[in-house]
């Protein structure tokens, strides 16, 4: 298994720590100035003056009742957020609109959060995958920020891939939670923020609204000051706390998108270079895309409002009075000089155009010396900052394209986490670690307990402990049976959780489920695990814990990999196909292990369709009386050995010389005892099929060396573990909390 690739981890945030910026006049012009479209702006010294500062940078709110709740308990000490996705040019919507509605929030007393989303991006496949390239595109937009004129004393950047990274344990268990409380249909529903159409999605898109919406509880964010355009995924995060039983409530306020600068668009387009006014472009850029942008004029009469006519931006969508209104007089104090006459408002220009008292051309000469001016200063500082010039070089330069482990190790895979602990599973892991193991001494084993999946899995109703139990008697387990094959063979076994793997090297894990789920549409995922895409009730946990899969191999380190591709409730089968194209592709990435399979022996009593009750399987800590019960029900039609689950565990337990021989003891008048040893078998299969040896010898013969072998080493592996005794009484616990929860 090839070591994980260098450059990966995050890199160190101190350039995007706001420095000693002395605070300009913003704030305290604030509380005097005009602002958009307004007279006046609200009083930040009152709380209805704070509330209406912070509602004005918005146009909607979930709720204004929160909000000033809020507002009154938390004077000065409430937080925003804001996730920007590191993924090219910043448009002047970002730039100089967002700048001056953060200063807005800080004037009445909040702290902004700007969660800087690289790990979005890379989901969202950037800069071609390149995190290093999407870091220093995060970095140039901060320079943007800072030369626009936002006042950074109650601005916090924040990476997400170096936070998640220090903070695993807290961020990703809480994602995981989040994935086992909704389905793919609801989450699918989120996807539009990312501009993708439900078929185009790949797997890892899924992941992108439930991490946006862990990013809210992480960042202990009161306020989601994103645009309307994120409003679905904001009020995923509203609908989790009801299915979480959550009080806190974030409140969601979303302020205006811009208009794109040509007819029909309703956002503006960063694929689209004339569609917005970027915060680097040239005075002749602005001139060319402004004098170029659609103006319409005309309104219908049912927008006239006591004689004077109103813009309703839903109707008239023009894009230049778009920009009148959100970004020349979004700063405190605007005003505007349009053919010979001075505007303090944003809706009297809109009325003296839409009336005829400003032409066309005028309003767009006027609108191009605005907006250039704003510009100007971030011209001069990515001319004159040798730093902030190199960024922008680079970021210029980028195009989108696609860009160990000491011990040798054989890893195979826990089965999804249940109340009782399946034997087969146990049996299957223990022989084919033992075989690995004697194949190859330099070979240590490992079973690789995926925790953190079976939270998304929703197993044991995400239950930790429940789940640590279970986790741990399944390893007991396998370390007892192993040493029946291959004695003293345990000394070579380990158990990996997968959340102490992941806390390890938390951003090299999740980095490789993102390239895994860049790498399969969202379909595929869901076709390997059993879930069809019209199904509304299918479980976006299911597809989180795939992809998790595929790194999990990289997080055991394995170099050869014991699986049960044909489980159908194991995701491996998707991990051997991206171990296939990530080797087809050089694997440069993520080296695919030797795979072999785990060994097919079943335990199974009754037939494929038969119930799935407490008698079709053994358990681990299984007695002689459940033995007993659970062989007196099994299917054992006399003369048929085509199907006959007791003959076959005779004969396995003889081939596999756990006993030496099938001791059957019966009275002389029904044939007296007999011994079948190992070459003894088909004889064993004639008599049971001339009716020679009847189904009511043959049972207890298997029960007793049930006992003697198999069940009891699982239960003496399992007692031996230093636990054993609390994760007894955990699940236990756990079985009676479960029945309540049905009732």
């Amino acid at each position: 298994m090839a070591a994980w690739p260098a450059g990966w981890s995050g890199r160190d945030p101190s350039v995007l720590v706001p420095g000693a910026d002395a605070k300009d006049a913003m704030s305290a012009a604030l509380a005097t100035t005009p602002t958009t479209g307004a007279a006046a702006s609200p009083d930040a010294s009152t709380l209805a003056g704070r509330v209406a500062l912070v509602k004005s940078v918005g146009e909607e709110c979930q709720t204004e009742a929160e909000l000033e709740k809020l507002l009154e308990k938390k004077a000065g000490a409430f937080r925003l957020y804001d996730g920007f996705e590191p993924s090219g040019r910043m448009h002047i919507a970002q730039g100089v609109y967002k700048a001056m509605n953060v200063n807005k929030c800080t004037a009445a007393g909040g702290t902004f959060v700007f969660w800087v989303a690289d790990w979005f991006a890379l989901m969202n496949d950037k800069m071609g995958g390149d995190l290093a390239k999407i870091k220093d595109v995060g970095e140039y937009l901060v320079e943007v920020w800072r030369a626009a004129g936002m006042v950074m004393d109650r601005v916090e950047f924040r990476w997400a891939s170096d936070d998640i990274t220090s903070s695993a344990d807290k961020y990703w268990p809480q994602m995981l939670d989040m994935a086992r409380r909704f389905t793919v249909a609801r989450v699918k529903k989120c996807c539009t923020i990312m501009g993708r159409a439900e078929g185009t999605l790949t797997a890892a898109q899924i992941l992108y609204p439930l991490m946006q919406c862990t990013d809210v509880f992480f960042l202990r964010a009161d306020i989601c000051q994103l645009g309307v355009d994120q409003r679905k995924v904001n009020m995923l995060a509203r609908d989790y706390c009801d299915a979480a039983n959550l009080k806190f409530k974030p409140i969601i306020l979303s302020h205006h998108m811009l208009y794109g600068l040509k007819a029909g668009q309703a956002k503006m387009s960063k694929s689209d270079a004339d569609s917005a006014i970027f915060m680097e472009d040239s005075s002749e850029d602005v001139r060319r895309k402004l004098t170029n942008a659609y103006c319409p004029r005309t309104v219908d009469d049912s927008l006239k409002h006591d004689g004077e006519m109103q813009l309703t931006k839903d109707e008239l969508k023009n894009p230049c009075l778009d920009y009148v209104r959100h970004i020349v007089f979004c700063r405190p104090g605007a005003k505007m000089a349009v053919g010979g006459a001075t505007y303090d408002t944003a809706q009297a220009v809109c009325d003296a155009f839409l009336d005829g008292a400003i032409s066309e051309h005028a309003l767009k000469e006027s609108l191009v010396a605005a907006v250039d001016a704003m510009l100007q200063p971030v011209r001069d500082h990515f001319a004159n900052d040798a730093r902030a010039a190199e960024l922008l070089r680079r970021v210029r330069s980028y195009k989108a394209d696609p860009s160990a482990c000491g011990a040798k190790i054989a890893a195979v895979f826990a089965p999804v986490p249940k109340l009782a602990c399946p034997l087969s599973a146990a049996l299957r892991a223990a022989r084919s670690l033992a075989a690995a193991l004697d194949a190859d001494k330099a070979l240590v084993g490992v079973v690789y307990a995926a925790d953190w999946s079976a939270v998304a899995l929703d197993a044991l109703a995400g239950d930790a402990k429940g789940v640590a139990a279970f986790h741990r008697r399944f390893f007991g387990a396998v370390c007892g049976l192993a040493d029946l094959f291959s004695p003293g063979v345990s000394q070579r076994l380990g158990l990996a959780v997968q959340s102490a793997a992941i806390l390890a090297r938390p951003s090299e894990y999740w980095i490789e489920v993102i390239n895994a789920g860049r790498l399969f549409k969202l379909d595929e995922v869901q076709a390997h695990v059993g879930q069809s895409g019209d199904d509304m009730g299918a479980r976006v946990g299911c597809v989180i814990a795939a992809l998790m899969r595929c790194a999990d191999v990289g997080a055991a380190c394995a170099s050869v990999v014991l699986d049960a591709a044909a489980d159908p409730e194991s995701p491996s089968p998707l991990a051997v196909e991206y171990w296939k194209k990530t080797a087809q592709k050089g694997g440069d990435v993520f080296a695919a292990p030797a795979l072999a399979p785990l060994d097919a022996t079943s335990l199974r009593l009754q037939a494929a369709d038969a119930a799935d009750d407490d008698n079709v399987d053994f358990w681990v800590g299984d007695g002689a009386d459940c033995a007993k019960r659970k062989l007196k029900k099994a299917f054992c039609e006399p003369e048929n050995v085509a199907f006959n689950p007791p003959l076959d565990l005779a004969k396995f337990l003889v081939a596999a010389k756990l006993l030496p021989a099938l001791e059957i003891n019966r009275s002389p008048e029904n044939g007296g005892d007999k011994a079948y040893g190992a070459a003894d078998l088909a004889a064993m299969t004639a008599d049971f099929a001339s009716g020679a040896l009847h189904p009511g010898d043959l049972k207890p013969a298997v029960v007793a060396g049930l006992q003697a072998t198999l069940l009891k080493a699982a239960a003496d592996g399992v007692g031996n573990a230093p636990d054993a005794k609390k994760d007894a009484a955990a699940l236990k616990a756990l079985a009676k909390k479960l029945a309540k929860m049905k009732k």
